[in-house]
């Protein structure tokens, strides 16, 4: 069997989960369409950690990496201290997206495939957005895309009717914004074709919308307006400040935990760039909260940490243009991090090659992906806690 989880697979494994060692809780809140963000929890110590993935659909790997370090703790692969901390697991934070982009890859690559056939979809998409990204870089064209194209019939047809809402919706969303051919595969925002990311009170989109601005995603994805509700960067659905249900959820949640218990941190998972970025200096006003010296140092000290385990890079800079800096602002410490060093999601973070004579870039970027972030939890966990009761001090 291959690497790739869609959706329905996604929930089997979490339904399967050991309920004695990790727990099913209601879910944090519901998508516009009434779909559930689902919540777990492991441990029931006096720590507090929340751990999320697939605010960006297309970020396939960051889903996929969270279910399976979920497995491993079921499993007894690995072990936290279940008495010191308490670990809230959101695995799958746009399930909306989810069900849109993983249709999309299994209308051409089927559950039942080899793992040598899945990996050779995943190369060839991503050397085809390579060229698209050149193509773009020489030529500037905005025509339909090589790997768009592997997926021009992924359209809405392929949703069941089991998602017969978002499906009706996605079909008109589709015919009033002209949507390229296979975008599909692209999907990175919510069902109604919002950047939840970008959707924030000072978003970064939000007053070149506003002006009526033509605005177009970059590279291999430069036929996708982002000004337009769609696959990716619109920041709002119908007027500035309208905040969607998923961040509403998400945000109160944090909330409800930072004033019930002893927060200490929280990881929230993307990719790709193989970056973490934690709140250091200040690029512009932050808008939410000041850090004192000792905070940033805390920030720092334990991001240190987890790039130490990875060999990820360090990024202390903070804009305060998203929902992600929002979070970061208001309950450190918060680190967002960037799974994968190749770009052309969601395929290429699947790769798993390890060919003779290739780069070290392409070598097993899968298997890095799962093994080295785990050990990083692992790692980040107990220095967490200790700058945690260093500030609280």
């Amino acid at each position: 069997m291959g690497k790739i989880l869609d959706y329905d697979e996604m929930n089997k494994i979490l339904d399967n989960l050991d309920c004695k060692v990790i727990k099913k809780e209601k879910p944090i809140g519901y998508t516009y369409f009434g779909y559930p963000i689902s919540h777990y929890v492991y441990g029931h110590g006096k720590y507090h950690v929340i751990i999320t993935a697939g605010t960006h659909s297309s970020e396939l790997i960051s889903n996929v990496f969270l279910i399976r370090f979920m497995e491993k703790l079921c499993n007894k692969e690995v072990y936290i201290d279940e008495n010191l901390y308490t670990i809230h697991f959101i695995p799958i934070v746009n399930p909306e997206g989810t069900i849109i982009v993983t249709s999309a890859i299994r209308s051409l690559i089927p559950r039942n495939i080899s793992d040598e056939e899945e990996q050779t979809y995943c190369l060839t998409y991503y050397r085809n957005s390579y060229i698209e990204g050149y193509y773009a870089n020489k030529y500037g064209d905005r025509d339909y895309k090589l790997q768009q194209m592997m997926f021009r019939y992924a359209t809405t047809n392929i949703l069941s009717d089991e998602h017969k809402l978002l499906k009706d919706y996605l079909n008109q969303l589709f015919k009033e914004n002209d949507l390229p051919m296979g975008c599909m595969i692209n999907w990175s925002s919510n069902g109604r074709g919002v950047d939840l990311n970008s959707n924030i009170e000072c978003g970064s989109f939000v007053d070149r919308v506003e002006s009526g601005e033509e605005i177009y995603a970059s590279l291999h994805l430069n036929n996708i307006k982002r000004n337009k509700l769609g696959p990716l960067g619109c920041p709002y659905f119908s007027k500035k400040g309208e905040i969607e249900k998923e961040n509403e959820s998400l945000f109160r949640f944090y909330n409800e935990i930072k004033e019930k218990y002893d927060l200490i941190g929280s990881l929230i998972y993307h990719s790709c760039g193989n970056i973490i970025y934690y709140l250091g200096e200040d690029d512009k006003k932050n808008p939410w909260v000041k850090l004192n010296n000792k905070e940033k140092k805390s920030n720092y000290e334990v991001a240190k940490v987890y790039a130490d385990k990875t060999g990820y890079k360090l990024d202390g800079k903070e804009i305060y243009t998203t929902m992600d800096s929002k979070l970061k602002s208001l309950f450190p410490v918060t680190l967002l991090i960037e799974l994968g060093g190749v770009r052309a999601t969601p395929l290429s973070q699947f790769m798993d090659f390890d060919l003779d004579g290739g780069s070290d870039a392409f070598k097993r970027i899968y298997s890095r992906i799962i093994n080295d972030n785990t050990l990083a939890i692992l790692d980040t966990l107990p220095v967490m806690r200790e700058k945690y009761i260093d500030r609280m001090e």
